[in-house]
């Protein structure tokens, strides 16, 4: 035995807890610290950041940029607005909230032709149109085209806002040929808020098989050949066969009509001389059918050079001598690029209350000594009418504008 009482000094077994001398207990009492106040307050901070940090990734989340995928139509939600946007080739069909995920159209062999998609956008609970607002968030707006096996590419025109069309919030023009099979039309919207939309539509061409005659395969030298072979075709060949025409560097004397096909009818040169038209040339093609005419000379003494009662599109022609050189009759539509209209009481005119086709691009034509060099009296649609790159020089008047359509002048020259 060691241990020794705390108190008297006498020695006691190891595990004595009291002295019997004494009666003195061995234990040494120990302070009781009070717990500090910190502590506490420590938890509770833990406890306010792990909240925070709760709330935190709720707010991130909810917050963080979005995709949305939907083929034609998606519904976008922004800034407590909830939008309607989809794609459409028909503005009807887009300014009444009717998708389009494909389209399918016919073509003649050899031919190509352009095609707007337009993009837009409603209000989804009043389902008015919200393409100005819409566009106002939007950080941009990209298309491209993507061929299914076997396809072409289509070209595209990056989308933007066309007063051709002024309900859609965007329109991209898909240029297309008569081979170029099915291809998706993708879009893609990024915003400024970092979401992300993708739409697409499909658009798909069948191609038409054409016939074509040739001036050293085909009697066509005089107007009596010309008329012959247009009366066996219309005999022959149904009115949904493209027809296309190689025609001589001849004069035809008199009136001339083309009936109701796809016609392609190219004029040529043989050292001075071209093919030419002295009479009035009807071009008569119905529901939808059109007419694409290049390299031909109008010339007249009076009366009217082109009479047209479908759409027709007019390359490297040139008109001169005519009270009318060109009329769109109603259900017509005529289109110039290249082309020359000089010395004529009219050059260009549109008479109709609608059309089965129509292309607004007037591009680098030239209106020269014209009493009025365009007139329009009436004409359909918002289609705007460029005159990009034409010269007007020494008319009465250079454009008359009775229907008060839209016209765009602004890269014309006016001499």
């Amino acid at each position: 035995m060691s241990k020794k009482c705390i108190k008297c000094g006498e020695i006691l077994p190891d595990d004595a807890s009291f002295c019997p001398h004494c009666t003195t207990v061995q234990t040494e009492k120990k302070e009781i610290k009070t717990p500090r106040k910190w502590r506490k307050k420590a938890v509770i901070g833990v406890a306010v950041l792990a909240v925070a940090a709760v709330i935190g990734i709720a707010f991130s989340i909810y917050h963080r940029p979005k995709t949305y995928e939907g083929g034609a139509q998606i519904t976008y939600t922004d800034k407590g607005k909830s939008y309607k946007v989809l794609l459409s080739f028909s503005e009807e069909g887009g300014m009444t909230g009717h998708a389009q995920g494909e389209r399918t159209d016919t073509l003649s062999e050899g031919m190509n032709s352009v095609l707007p998609c337009q993009l837009y956008v409603l209000n989804k609970d009043t389902g008015e149109l919200a393409g100005e607002d819409f566009s106002k968030e939007v950080e941009s707006c990209k298309v491209d085209t993507k061929p299914s096996e076997g396809s072409q590419k289509m070209e595209y025109v990056e989308p933007v806002y066309n007063e051709s069309f002024p309900n859609a919030a965007y329109v991209s023009d898909i240029n297309y040929v008569s081979d170029s099979g099915t291809n998706d039309i993708q879009w893609t919207l990024t915003m400024k808020n970092g979401d992300t939309i993708f739409l697409s539509t499909r658009l798909t061409i069948e191609k038409q098989p054409a016939v074509s005659y040739y001036a050293e395969d085909t009697p066509m030298e005089t107007t009596e050949e010309l008329n012959a072979l247009l009366a066996s075709i219309e005999e022959e060949a149904s009115a949904d066969t493209p027809v296309y025409l190689h025609l001589p560097a001849v004069t035809y004397d008199g009136d001339i009509t083309f009936g109701d096909h796809v016609w392609g009818i190219s004029g040529s040169k043989d050292g001075d001389a071209v093919t030419t038209f002295t009479g009035t040339v009807s071009i008569k093609g119905h529901d939808g059918n059109y007419a694409d005419l290049s390299g031909i000379n109008f010339e007249g003494k009076g009366g009217i050079g082109l009479d047209a009662y479908c759409l027709v599109l007019l390359t490297d022609c040139n008109f001169t001598g005519w009270d009318t050189a060109a009329v769109a009759q109603n259900g017509a539509w005529v289109n110039a690029m290249e082309c020359t209209f000089a010395n004529n009481t009219a050059g260009l005119k549109f008479n109709t209350s609608m059309a089965y086709g129509t292309a607004p691009n007037y591009v680098n034509n030239t209106f020269t000594d014209n009493g009025t060099a365009v007139c329009i009296d009436s004409l359909p649609g918002n289609e705007v009418i460029d005159f990009a790159g034409s010269v007007f020089s020494g008319n009465d008047t250079d454009i008359e504008n009775k229907a008060d359509h839209a016209v765009d002048t602004a890269k014309a020259t006016f001499e």
